[in-house]
């Protein structure tokens, strides 16, 4: 009987320090989120860059304003593959930019087109090669949850990819990239579907997260405490008699 409840103690006292420890890592998380929402509503009252910004200080940057002058490649764009809108699948176009007297390519999200349900058939999404002025957001690529692989080869243009990394592209398009893509401005020209939304949980929901944990760490607890008094009046029941 004393093995059995020092088993049952042990096994209480781990669940209760995981419980507790992943409601405060998602009280962490919440944190960080919060850090990232309120760098998305500073960076509106920020000025727009006017020169590409340098891929290192992304951390610094992410959803800061940018406007550059320059021309789009239409010969090569790429269709990024499971984006959904309003339930419907469908792609982001990303489409190379070269700054005026620059030697880097800035990619830009031009925004989410509706797939066919023939795959074969892809949207158009011709662009003018004339110079011209962008404006949108800096952010990250999108990243999946797991590897997925290499881009899938292929020698026609535009070509599907999936979570592609900055690497695979300049070995793709033999061009040098700076390691962000611009989400065009809703307003700007030549652009889709541009409902840009923060691609993370918002703190309340981690806030939540971190309650339900701590609830159980509460309910463990009192089972604990239930179950050793339980314990104890049972044995000196048994010593009574």
């Amino acid at each position: 009987m004393n093995t059995n409840r020092a088993v049952l103690a042990t096994i209480f006292i781990f669940l209760l320090a995981l419980f507790i420890s992943l409601g405060m890592w998602q009280l962490r998380r919440a944190e960080q989120r919060a850090a990232v929402y309120e760098g998305f509503a500073i960076s509106d009252e920020l000025p727009a860059f006017s020169i590409a910004a340098d891929g290192r200080d992304l951390k610094e940057h992410r959803y800061r304003w940018m406007e550059l002058r320059g021309r789009y490649s239409s010969s090569k764009q790429l269709l990024l593959d499971s984006m959904t809108y309003q339930g419907q699948a469908g792609y982001h176009v990303l489409t190379p930019f070269l700054p005026m007297n620059g030697s880097r390519w800035v990619l830009v999200n031009r925004g989410w087109v509706k797939a066919d349900p023939n795959r074969q058939v892809l949207p158009q999404i011709d662009v003018s090669e004339m110079v011209q002025v962008v404006r949108g957001r800096i952010d990250t690529l999108p990243q999946p949850g797991f590897g997925l692989g290499p881009m899938i080869e292929s020698d026609s243009w535009p070509q599907v990819v999936l979570f592609p990394t900055f690497e695979e592209l300049e070995e793709r398009f033999g061009e040098s990239f700076f390691r962000y893509q611009l989400l065009l401005d809703s307003e700007a020209p030549e652009g889709f579907v541009r409902e840009w939304q923060l691609r993370v949980l918002p703190p309340e929901r981690h806030v939540g997260y971190a309650i339900q944990w701590f609830s159980f760490a509460v309910v463990l607890a009192v089972m604990s405490v239930v179950l050793g008094l339980r314990s104890g009046v049972y044995r000196r029941g048994k010593i009574g008699r």
